[in-house]
């Protein structure tokens, strides 16, 4: 007699696996709604509910591996941030890992940064002027006239930033 392999919809593993994460796999903060990522690709509610198809354990046992869990932040910069000056990914583990700042404040730098790199991007701004050990100080002819000292504050730690990747990595 062969024993049947109990089949779910992958939709119910993925629901189930959702409300048995509690904590954002990149920054540690404990979610409250969270974004599901599938090889490197958000997956909204819509998409879970069309994913019909059946499989077992042992196959779920195998994606699951391929999954992240997300608050809204980590997932915004993970799948939305396509920065070309700037390591943003790296900038705010570093924020979260090594500093003790707010998440709210992290959010602040991560924005700035993320707009400074938008305006250079227009600007097609050389990376080979970007070099040593202070973009702040290679970019402060570039900063927008409003919100000035902001993208000071978030370049300076940007540079601290560098510093301990540079000491440590």
């Amino acid at each position: 007699m062969r024993s049947q392999r109990k089949m779910r919809p992958l939709s119910r593993y993925l629901k189930d696996y959702k409300h048995g994460q509690t904590n954002c796999s990149h920054c540690g903060k404990v979610l409250d709604r969270m974004a599901l990522v599938f090889r490197g690709q958000l997956i909204n509610k819509e998409a879970i509910a069309r994913m019909d198809q059946l499989i077992d354990e042992q196959v779920w046992l195998k994606l699951q591996t391929e999954l992240t869990a997300l608050c809204r932040f980590c997932s915004d910069i993970y799948c939305n941030t396509h920065s070309t000056y700037f390591d943003i990914m790296a900038f705010k583990q570093y924020l979260f890992e090594q500093t003790a700042m707010s998440h709210s404040t992290i959010r602040e730098y991560v924005v700035r940064l993320r707009r400074l790199d938008d305006m250079l991007q227009a600007k097609n701004f050389p990376h080979e002027n970007l070099h040593g050990v202070s973009w702040h100080a290679c970019l402060e002819n570039q900063l927008p006239d409003a919100g000035n000292n902001n993208y000071r504050i978030a370049l300076r730690k940007y540079d601290q930033f560098l510093g301990w990747q540079n000491t440590y990595l």
